[in-house]
């Protein structure tokens, strides 16, 4: 009888540890997701803030890449001609 209480008990103690581990792993997962996308949130958040922050400064202009070469060119032909030595 005291050998059958022993074998009861055992097989209840290992199913028990077996659940506890099962709920562990899940726990574990569970929290390396939460994790995971707190990271996520948190990247797109500093991104956003940095972006409004570029965006709401004074001296930032904001031009399109095609508006670019040719105001460039103009700035540079204004620089060549305002440096031009004078004719003697």
């Amino acid at each position: 009888m005291i050998n059958f209480r022993i074998f009861l008990a055992r097989r209840i103690g290992k199913r028990l540890e077996r659940k506890a581990r099962i709920h562990r792993r899940d726990l574990r997962d569970h929290l390396r997701s939460e994790i995971g996308r707190i990271r996520e949130l948190e990247v797109r958040s500093r991104g956003l803030r940095l972006y409004a922050a570029w965006t709401a400064s004074a001296d930032v202009v904001q031009t399109r890449a095609e508006d670019w070469y040719p105001a460039a060119l103009r700035q540079a032909d204004a620089e060549i001609e305002s440096n031009a030595p004078l004719a003697a």
